[in-house]
């Protein structure tokens, strides 16, 4: 190694120390994972929103909460309103907040809304200061330079706002739809419970699926064991296909017990989901559903795919652990173990 490759490679540990690593990890966890509960504070006292609510859009960046209306409303000039991200054990730290304003409210049900928010900033706790701003500084030349390219443009306001919200894991699913064209399947993990029987979930507009969604109205969702980990990321191409082709598909398929639809006989669960209202917000489009059918086929831990700042600090600087979860996350998208250097 030359001296100038040795001078990169020291001053790229002294300032990012082991915390270059990838932005999503995947973890096999329990449905619904237990590990990091979400509160909403700056509406009275603060509750718990961890399994009720969603990210609707990435740019802008919109999170939509389900909450009763009996609960205090924020209204427009309201001070922020918080989603703070907790451990979910004794000493609860705090792992990262969302800074939210109100934008607009969808009515679900006689009993409960869903109040979309826009994102005024974030805080984000699993790394120090310094190790962010070694992060923030370079994404952000990065994002400035290569905006163009992107077919989703995210602010550094919104991208460091994600990272903070896939501090709670998020289920990576296939999305199965069938319209006149054929049947398609897909990852997703842009989604969320919001109570009471319904569900929100949020696909790219630029891309097939959500119109292929969008003119089904019903849609299968399937959690994944890491067998089928790597399976997933390779079906992603499908997204900007009208239908899959099944003889590339990697896994046996069965049917959805309503719909008919196509999903992995490996399936740890499917849910299936009626549409009932469609939002084009920016990016990506929302759709809210109600839950037609849940089956759980396994007790297996699924996929879930979460943040790496995250991951760094739940292995609480433990390297020979962190190197392990590198190797396992290779394996775990791409099926095989990487090269021996």
């Amino acid at each position: 190694m030359s001296i100038i490759r040795q001078s990169r490679s020291f001053v790229k540990r002294l300032v990012y120390g082991d915390t270059l690593i990838p932005q999503e990890f995947t973890v096999a966890l329990p449905i619904p994972q237990q590990e990091v509960v979400v509160f909403v504070h700056g509406l009275g006292s603060p509750f718990d929103v961890t399994d009720c609510h969603t990210t609707a859009c990435c740019a802008p960046m919109v999170i939509g909460i389900s909450m009763d209306r009996n609960r205090c409303r924020p209204r427009r000039g309201h001070p922020p309103v918080s989603l703070r991200f907790f451990e979910n054990a004794a000493a609860r730290h705090l792992l990262g907040e969302i800074r939210l304003a109100p934008q607009s409210l969808i009515a679900l049900s006689p009993e409960r809304d869903l109040v979309l928010f826009t994102v005024v900033g974030s805080t984000n706790y699993c790394l120090s200061r310094l190790r962010l701003l070694a992060h923030y500084v370079p994404q952000a030349f990065s994002n400035w330079r290569h905006s163009t390219s992107f077919d989703v443009r995210m602010s550094s306001l919104e991208i460091r706002a994600s990272q903070v919200a896939f501090i709670r894991p998020h289920p990576l699913v296939l999305g199965s739809v069938s319209t006149g064209a054929g049947e398609n399947i897909f990852p997703m993990n842009l989604m969320g419970s919001l109570g009471h029987g319904y569900f929100a979930f949020a696909l790219k507009d630029s891309r097939r699926a959500a119109h292929l969604v969008e003119r089904a109205r019903c849609l299968a969702l399937s959690s994944l064991p890491l067998s089928l980990c790597a399976a997933a990321f390779r079906l992603a191409a499908n997204h900007q296909r009208e239908f899959a082709d099944w003889t590339q598909v990697p896994f046996l398929a069965g049917r959805s017990p309503e719909f008919g639809l196509p999903v992995p006989l490996a399936a740890g669960g499917i849910t299936e989901l009626a549409v009932e209202r469609v939002q084009r917000i920016g990016s990506h489009t929302l759709f809210i559903a109600k839950v037609i059918s849940k089956l759980l086929t396994s007790q297996e831990p699924q996929v879930h795919t979460l943040h790496g700042f995250y991951l760094h600090w739940r292995l609480r600087g433990d390297r020979e652990k962190l190197y392990a979860s590198l190797r396992d996350d290779l394996v775990n998208k791409h099926g095989t173990m990487p090269a021996e250097s």
